[in-house]
């Protein structure tokens, strides 16, 4: 086995707190009388020492009782008080909060800012002459249980403790505070930070005395930080836990466990002894078969740009124990683990390599009885550098430094930071990596674009052990059209899953060629899926490299040219390659009717597949099968355009953000899995249009070789930038264009921005139609601006446009919908957009579409044709959908009120709009169709239909045109489930196109639809939109009539 030994860095703060503050007195001539005593009892702040559990950081800062001791000279017991709950014998007795200076820490370092500070007065008085007095708290049986300890003061500062590991029945929370045993002498000196018990001199009839009162525990917090990790490296902190404590502790004394004058209960061998608390950082078994790493776990992860996690915050959770003193000194072994070479310095060798049993292993640094904080994790490299995944554990002996100090002092907060580095292995922390030799290891899980037609490159290490690499073969096991992890309330459970029907799926390992997949050219989606080269299953042969060559690409049977992989000799590791397969999404659209799409149409969700990969070396009956996880991401939608207007040249800051849910109102940041960049892919006119960098800290503007700029970000961190529309040679006079790409999830994943600068109608085909930026308002007036939606139309009607503002829905926000919630709304009736007059739908009419639409009141215009829209279906016009944000927007928003409800009455608060962006994959020009603030371009006739359901809402605001509650049954297209609630948009044709004139369709059609949840980009029929009792209402978009 070949064994990689990782490490951390340990950066220690130290201070310690002495039980009792005295001062040496000078010798005082006492005389004979009684004195009245009154005293302060304060709680010794805790030192900052080494600098999440169950246990809060502050438990162990009650007085729950306390019991005054006064002993003579020799040591011998006079008298107690007591005061609890049941008993009160001191007189006065007053607990406050006081605030703590440096000056106040045994060391000159607090760890806490507040501590209790009690005052009181003893009833009676007090000989005068010279005194032991000794406050002991926090153990109510002090004077029955300990009654023969507490005779002398020697007995009382041996009274042995014993470490409550018990649960609260209740709370399931371990009883930390019944470990909350303190004890302190009282000095009538000012408080000072001297530990040394001395006598009191009573000779005055009046005394002030004061005591700092020590706790016989200790609590540690631990704190990650990550900042000098490599890109693509992520370690998931699993737990922490305090180990080997000690179960008794003198009251008083140095608890030297192990040691000849020892005389609490301990085991025979150190490593035997008792384990403290668990800091668990995530719920569930990490270690059960199946369970994945990834984002639902980055709350407790650690990476370059999400690099800190844990504090040590004064109520910070902490893990605490009992004083354990092993010695310190030169005579202590080295903690580090690369403490000498042959010179006496660190050599870059590890001084005591290996695992718990082998011969140059050293158990717990050779200290048998010293207590050790012990890290749990789990590592995963993604980097190409040095790929790995496994369990890691770190452990680190405690003391009060980090070179030969092994004496975990009482009453101390050690503040223990693990600085990870490189591949988290150069530190001086040890722990034990393995991988197998020969063997293969494969990151997970692995991510892909939620666009369609989209690829990734899927690493797999292999250790041949100096053995040839027969095959490898990818086999997908699972694949699915549904979202991961989410409720049947989100989508149809009764279609067959991604196991029963992968050809169904987002994946496929051989490159995807179409964008539309067509019935009557592919059969079915299964045909298509089994015909070679088959979608789901692919082998490769070819592994070995030229002389001299460390990387080549080859193909396999069947493939298309350029669907290559790719192998490559590992730069520093023997017998080793990294073979890279391309894993792709599928088309946009596999057979329309179905809805089935390689595009993910979830914003709130996943999908996922799982891919078998089988490796099979040459001379070895062993084959080598590992199943990872690829997950299709989440669609982005917010943002994924900016506008502006010619002459506004305000930056847009970019934050990429998701919706945690379904039904969620809020959008969120979210983490890269990995590195991720971003920079202007195409432009047209668009050289001013650039990017910036807004956190230096986890970003960077530099030089790319292919795309002049770029900003890159750090692994963990949020896709965040700025968008900057400069002057610079760009035409004023014509509209600016700009493609931004962002690759992210270590670049396996990629989203588009849009930028258009200016309205001027313009062409996506060169030489083709110029459409208008703008949807029409009135016959002779365009909307406000693209986000604007103008109005809706019944068909040829220009004179009664609906108004935009009539246009929204009962209620917002529009989430948790129900088939109930849909209704005829405004009840008031609709806003004519010309006459500002109110208007009934029954009242607004309709032109016969035989004769079409009919020109707008606007020179060199008119309705687009269905060849107009047609062309936007060109092979290099692509489509994509999300939230455009306009003049007035400066940044992305949260609120979905504020990121889809965008109307000329808001336009000065930063609103998004939601559409279809159609743009030139060559050229950056784009154009935005956008589909109302209600997420519904589109009010229905009422009618009964032959097929789907009735419509009895006349005038609805409603997309769907043939559901108004859940599809029944949609075994055969189950993402249509709940359509009747999904958002689109629907445009008119300016006259009727013949069934099949274009592309297969179901009739004669007459508008253009946009389904925004399943991408549809078509046609849509003349049934769907002119009913018996009237036309629907839609938008209207014109183009340039030369």
């Amino acid at each position: 086995m070949k064994r990689f030994v990782r490490h951390i860095i340990l950066f220690l703060m130290i201070a310690t707190i002495t039980g009792c503050q005295d001062e040496f007195m000078k010798q005082e001539i006492i005389g004979e009388g009684k004195a009245g005593i009154s005293a302060t009892l304060d709680f010794k702040p805790m030192s900052s020492a080494l600098s999440q559990t169950r246990a809060a950081g502050d438990a162990l800062k009650d007085i729950k009782s306390l019991h005054i001791l006064l002993y003579n000279e020799d040591g011998e017991l006079l008298k107690s008080w007591t005061q609890n709950e049941t008993k009160q014998e001191l007189k006065n007795y007053e607990v406050t909060s006081k605030d703590r200076t440096d000056a106040d820490a045994e060391n000159g370092h607090k760890a806490e800012s507040t501590t209790a500070h009690a005052t009181f007065t003893l009833p009676g008085e007090i000989d005068f002459g010279k005194y032991y007095m000794y406050a002991v708290a926090n153990i109510p049986d002090l004077l029955t249980a300990y009654a023969e300890n507490i005779t002398t003061v020697k007995g009382l500062k041996s009274i042995p403790l014993t470490w409550d590991n018990t649960k609260n029945e209740e709370t399931g929370e371990y009883n930390v505070a019944n470990n909350g045993q303190m004890l302190g002498c009282f000095t009538n000196s000012t408080p000072s930070n001297n530990s040394i018990d001395e006598p009191l001199i009573i000779n005055s009839k009046n005394v002030k005395l004061h005591a700092w009162l020590r706790r016989a525990a200790s609590k540690v917090t631990v704190a990650f930080d990550g900042s000098n990790l490599k890109e693509g490296v992520f370690i998931y902190i699993l737990s922490v836990q305090i180990k080997d404590i000690p179960s008794q502790c003198y009251l008083g004394k140095d608890n030297n466990v192990g040691r000849e004058e020892y005389t609490l209960d301990m085991p025979g061998s150190g490593p035997d002894m008792s384990d403290g608390e668990t800091i668990t950082y995530h719920e569930g078994e990490h270690d059960s078969q199946g369970f994945e790493y990834g984002e639902g776990c980055a709350s407790h992860r650690v990476t370059v740009g999400s690099p800190y996690l844990g504090s040590h915050a004064e109520t910070a959770p902490a893990l605490y124990f009992y004083e354990n003193m092993q010695g310190a000194g030169d005579s202590m072994p080295d903690k580090r683990q690369d403490a000498t070479g042959p010179e006496g310095k660190p050599d870059g060798e590890l001084d005591y390599p290996g695992l718990p049993g082998d011969e140059t292993y050293r158990l717990k640094d050779n200290v048998p009885y010293g207590t050790y904080i012990e890290v749990h994790a789990h590592y995963i490299s993604n980097n190409s550098e040095r790929l790995g995944n496994g369990h890691i554990i770190y452990r680190f002996m405690l003391g009060q430094d980090v070179i030969k100090d092994y004496n975990a002092k009482r009453n101390c907060h050690y503040k223990l930071t693990l600085k990870f580095k490189n591949f988290a292995n150069e530190a001086d922390w040890h722990i034990e990596y393995e991988e197998p030799e020969p063997g293969v290891m494969t990151p997970e899980p692995y991510y892909i674009s939620y666009l369609y037609n989209h690829s990734m490159m899927y690493p797999i290490k292999v250790n041949t052990g100096g053995r040839k690499i027969e095959y490898i073969k990818a086999e997908i096991l699972e694949n699915n059209w549904a979202p991961y992890n989410a409720s049947s309330e989100i989508y149809f459970t009764g279609a067959p899953n991604g196991v029963a029907a992968p050809w169904n799926g987002f994946l496929s390992l051989h490159k995807t060629t179409e964008t539309v997949l067509y019935e009557n050219i592919i059969g079915s989606n299964e045909q298509y899926y089994k015909k070679v080269p088959k979608r789901g299953e692919r082998e490769y042969k070819d592994f070995v490299l030229p002389e001299g060559i460390t990387s080549k690409e080859f193909t396999t049977e069947n493939s298309e040219p350029d669907d290559k992989y790719r192998v490559e000799k590992h730069p520093t590791e023997a017998n080793t390659y990294n073979i890279y397969i391309p894993m792709y999404t599928r088309a946009k659209q596999m057979i329309s009717t179905t809805g089935y799409t390689g595009n993910n149409p979830y914003v709130a969700y996943q999908r996922k597949a799982r891919v078998k990969i089988t490796t099979k070396l040459e001379g070895l009956d062993k084959i080598f099968e590992n199943e990872v996880p690829i997950y299709q991401v989440r669609r982005v939608v917010n943002p994924k355009g900016i506008y502006r207007s010619s002459g506004n040249n305000k930056s847009f800051h970019v934050v990429l953000k998701r919706l945690p849910r379904e039904n969620d109102q809020m959008f969120i940041t979210f983490q890269s899995e990995g590195m991720w960049k971003a920079y202007v892919v195409k432009e047209t006119n668009g050289k001013g249009i650039t990017l910036s960098v807004t956190d230096p800290n986890t970003t960077e503007l530099k030089d790319d070789p292919e795309y002049g700029k770029a900003i890159y970000g750090k692994t963990g961190s949020v896709i965040d930038f700025n968008v900057n529309f400069e002057q610079s040679s760009d035409n004023p006079l014509e509209n600016r264009y700009a493609i931004i790409r962002v690759e992210y999830h270590n670049y396996t994943c990629q989203h588009l921005i849009f930028v258009r600068q200016g309205d001027k109608p313009d062409d996506l085909v060169a030489g083709g139609v110029k459409w208008y930026a703008m949807n029409m308002k009135t016959a002779s007036e365009l909307a406000s601006n693209p986000l604007d939606e103008g109005s809706l139309f019944k068909f040829g009607n220009w004179s009664q446009p609906i108004d935009a503002l009539s246009n929204k829905n009962p209620f917002e926000p529009w989430i948790n919908v129900t088939p109930g919630d849909f209704k005829v709304y405004p009840e008031d009736g609709l806003t004519n957009a010309a006459t500002r007059g109110k208007m009934g739908w029954t009242d607004i009419t309709q032109s016969n579409t035989t004769n079409g639409f009919g020109n707008p009141q606007m020179a060199n215009a008119r309705v687009a044709t269905g060849k107009d829209f047609w062309e936007l279906r060109n092979s290099y016009i692509e489509q994509g959908y999300g939230v455009l944000y306009g003049d007035d927007a400066t940044e992305t928003a949260d609120d979905i009120v504020e990121v889809y409800g965008y109307d000329y009455e808001h336009n000065k608060s930063g609103r998004g709009m939601r559409g279809c962006f159609a743009y030139n994959r060559d050229t950056g020009k784009n154009l935005f169709f956008p589909i109302g603030a209600s997420g519904y371009g589109h009010r229905k006739q009422s009618y009964t239909g032959t097929w789907g359901d009735p419509e009895t809402l006349n005038g609805v605001l409603r997309y769907a045109a043939g559901r108004t509650q859940l599809y029944p049954s949609p075994v055969e297209r189950p993402l249509f489930y709940d359509i009747y609630k999904r958002p689109g948009g629907i445009y008119w044709l300016n006259a009727e196109i013949p069934q099949n004139y274009f592309t297969p369709t179901d009739g004669v059609s007459l508008g253009w639809d946009i389904n925004y949840f399943s991408f549809d980009f078509n046609f849509i029929s003349k049934g769907n939109l002119i009913k018996s009792g009237g036309s629907n209402a839609c938008f209207v978009r014109c183009v340039v009539d030369p």
